[in-house]
Parts: structure tokens; sequence; C-alpha cells
């Protein structure tokens, strides 16, 4: 569970047939969020999203984010302004029979772990905060920003071939 967006569902309130539900954050959700994720501000955030009981006590949670946030360009610290829109989809399984996590190579193509079902609660706000820390951009930068690069001059070893980092290493070892 995240502490800024507590959009829990708990199991017992949702019918068999399934709900649609749309949220939008409060003034006091988005500070927290801004917080959280290093943004200068979330000036929206929006979600809509479907909860559909499955199998073995099981919840399929499938949607929709829109954000518009504001970031500190790279370069200028400038602020940047972006819409961000995602689509999720989770499943939640009951705490007791979530799998058991596999050692070893990770298959990128196989399906998203499930989320566990906690105190007979759906983290939704935890899985909207995840998609909206995913789909921030993680270096924002100003159209007009640039940096001034400024390129050394390389060393030679005196034979017009450049002198390798660790020829510079050497000379500051301390000599024995």
């Amino acid at each position: 569970m995240t502490a800024e967006l507590r959009w829990d569902h708990p199991v017992r309130d949702i019918p068999e047939s399934g709900m649609a539900l749309e949220r939008q954050a409060t003034a006091e959700e988005r500070a927290g969020l801004a917080r959280a994720l290093d943004l200068m501000a979330c000036d929206a955030l929006s979600a809509e999203y479907a909860v559909k009981p499955g199998v073995d006590g099981r919840y399929r949670v499938s949607g929709r984010l829109r954000a518009d946030v504001v970031q500190a360009c790279v370069v200028t610290l400038e602020p940047v302004a972006s819409t961000l829109e995602e689509e999720f989809d989770v499943t939640f399984w009951p705490e007791e029979r979530m799998p058991v996590p596999e050692g070893g190579a990770v298959d990128l193509d196989d399906e998203p772990e499930p989320e566990p079902i906690v105190g007979g609660q759906l983290a939704v706000g935890r899985v909207v905060f995840e998609c909206l820390a995913a789909a921030l951009d993680p270096f924002p930068r100003a159209p007009d920003a640039a940096l001034d690069r400024h390129e050394a001059a390389p060393q030679s070893s005196g034979a017009g071939a450049p002198s390798s980092p660790f020829a510079v290493l050497a000379k500051i070892r301390p000599k024995a």
C-alpha cells in the first residue's frame, strides 16, 4: 500500500458482476505524489478502471491513468510540463495462494506477477502509483535546453598515441 493513494477496495464490496470506477486524486494526494516522485507538481491525476472477480478468489483490475505533471529539467532546472497516459492490467490473488517466486533467469515475455490481496483489500492506489512512477521521463528536458560540453584535448604518450586512463592512474600511485 502506498500512503499517497489509498484507493483500496475491500473484496467483500465487489459484486459478482464486477464494477467500473473513476477516481480523481485530491489536492492532498497530488501533493503527496509530487513529494514521493520528486516532481515540481502533479496538477491532475485520474484513473478509470474495472474490477472483475475471477476464479479462486482472484480479481483482475484493468484501466488507464491520466496525469498532468511538472518535472525539473535536468539541464536548466526549469519546469517541464507533460501529460502522461498509461494503461495497467493486474491480477490480485489471495495472499495464501500467491505463487512462490522462481529463481534464475527472468522471462520478459512472461505474464506479470500477481499482486497479493492483503487484509481483504485490493491496493489499486499502489498499482496506479507504480504505473505513474514508471511512466515518468527519467531525464526531462526543456525543448531549448542544451549542455555546454567542452571536450578535453587527448593526451598523448609521446609517440602520437593517446595515453590510457591507467597511465594517468600510475602517475598518482604512491611510490614505495
